[in-house]
């Protein structure tokens, strides 16, 4: 009996098959940019190198095949007329001038990137998996926060046209999957994080777990933007969290540069669970990567309290913590105590403190700009007023005369002048470039922060797997192994 149960289970491995859905692209040509199709490329190169040849990809793209102009993009070194910029600056938003549209030049688009189009091939292509089989799923979008005060992980996946998904529809197409079928995503949209609680039945923790093998890698955490979407075509640029995770199981960048150290436990290939270490130890953006582990243990397990002092929590010394960690997880926090220059054994709630602290001054500092720039607005507005004197026409700046201001060159010329010669125009130029310094100190201090919140993320995770085995059933700890068992699956043909 034992050697025919043997058979079968081979035989269902053997026929196993993994099948792979993107939904990429933004909800608007103005958002959907030129980094979004990139990765999509960056991701087919993955695919044919590691996967199976006939492994079927689904893509759902933006407009899908429509040859209207869908994509954002921008060309070095061009520049935008000087009436133009002005006239932008000071009626409308200076945000966009350079960029130019083109339609996206992805092949086998299957259709629009929509809750519908979505929705449907879990219905017509979803239903055809069968057991033992994976579903590779990656998101490449925009994405918005939940919106409900009750579970701040319903987050949102932006599609064209503004529709939306969220995670709870999202855990309920999964559910829906033949039994057997489990789930690897990938999703690089803002506030990704929530998709993080897809494990739970309607992607809620209070109603338990939905009995499906679902494991995930987002790009950061519920409450929080992310990197990586850009008009700029130079790929050398590109910071994204997808980018680090796909070149380590790929072994190359899309710069097809080199990838190696990332085999943290050195049993000689590259699982996702080392892909997203390597992400999370390579960038240096503003995301705090998670994985579906991470949302688990927070949802089963607990720090140290007053009511449970034998639990480890942030003062638990770092020595111990190393010890504990796997060596996937050791190599996070020694490659983050490097980049923060950390030392001691009280690193835990020393970065924690550092951590809270970092969060209230970028509050502080979010202030400063908010008010910065009610003053930079006035002063626009006073220079506005003063043009719109001159050249009634501008009060609707659409207008046929407002059009034929900038059409003309006499008249640019004129109202260049006009805007340049208020006594307001230098004190202007100095609170844009004002703003232009804000807006870089945020984005580093942002950065600063992550580093800071990976490196917490990172020790609570070891702090939270240890106690885990003190506060949770054997149930519950043993669909902790579950899960880490997916996590540290990989692709390999």
């Amino acid at each position: 009996m034992r050697a025919v149960a043997l058979l079968i289970i081979l035989g269902t491995l053997a026929s196993a098959k993994d099948h792979v859905l993107t939904i990429g692209g933004g909800f608007s040509p103005a958002g959907n940019q030129v980094s979004l199709e990139r990765n999509v490329i960056f991701f087919e190169k993955l695919l044919a190198e590691r996967l199976l040849a006939g492994t079927g990809h689904d893509l759902y793209f933006a407009d899908g095949t429509s040859p209207h102009p869908d994509l954002q993009f921008q060309v070095e070194g061009e520049d935008v007329p000087e009436a133009n910029r002005l006239m932008a600056g000071l009626f409308g938003s200076e945000d966009d001038l350079e960029n130019q549209y083109r339609n996206n030049a992805l092949e086998n688009v299957r259709g629009v990137s929509s809750p519908a189009g979505v929705e449907r091939w879990f219905k017509e292509e979803g239903s055809k998996l069968e057991s033992g089989d994976r579903l590779i799923l990656y998101v490449t979008a925009h994405g918005s926060r939940s919106g409900q005060k009750d579970n701040k992980f319903n987050t949102k996946i932006w599609m064209w046209d503004r529709k939306t998904l969220d995670a709870a529809k999202l855990a309920g197409l999964i559910k829906g999957l033949p039994e057997g079928v489990s789930v690897m995503s990938v999703m690089v949209q803002c506030f990704s994080g929530g998709f993080s609680h897809l494990i739970f039945e309607g992607n809620n923790a209070k109603k338990g777990g939905n009995g499906r093998s679902v494991c995930g890698f987002y790009a950061t955490v519920c409450d929080r933007e992310a990197a990586g979407c850009t008009p700029d075509v130079n790929e050398a640029n590109y910071d994204e969290f997808s980018s680090h995770f796909w070149a380590a199981l790929r072994g190359k960048t899309r710069m097809e540069e080199k990838v190696a150290g990332c085999d943290y436990d050195e049993d000689g290939r590259v699982s996702f669970e080392e892909a997203h270490a390597y992400a999370i130890l390579t960038s240096r953006n503003i995301d705090v990567p998670v994985k579906t582990s991470d949302a688990y243990l927070r949802v089963h397990s607990k720090l140290r309290s007053k009511d449970q002092k034998d639990l480890l929590g942030h003062d638990t010394p770092y020595s111990e913590i190393a010890r504990l960690a796997g060596p996937v997880e050791r190599a996070v926090l020694v490659g983050l105590s490097e980049q923060l220059g950390l030392e001691g054994e009280k690193r835990g709630s020393e970065i924690k403190k550092k951590s809270d602290k970092l969060a209230e001054e970028l509050k502080k500092l979010k202030g400063r700009m908010k008010s910065q720039k009610k003053t930079l607005d006035g002063v626009r507005i006073e220079i506005a007023r003063a043009v719109r004197n001159r050249w009634p026409a501008l009060e609707n700046e659409h207008s046929p005369g407002a059009v034929r201001l900038l059409s003309d060159e006499r008249q640019r010329a004129e109202f260049v002048k006009a805007v340049e010669s208020h006594p307001k125009y230098a004190k202007w130029n100095e609170l844009k470039q004002e703003r232009e310094d804000l807006d870089a100190e945020e984005l580093a201090f942002s950065k600063t922060y992550a580093t800071h919140r990976r490196f917490v993320r990172a020790f609570e995770n070891v702090v939270y797997a240890a106690n885990l085995e003190i506060v949770a059933k054997e149930k519950v700890r043993a669909g902790y192994q579950q899960l880490l068992g997916a996590e540290r699956g990989s692709f390999g043909k």
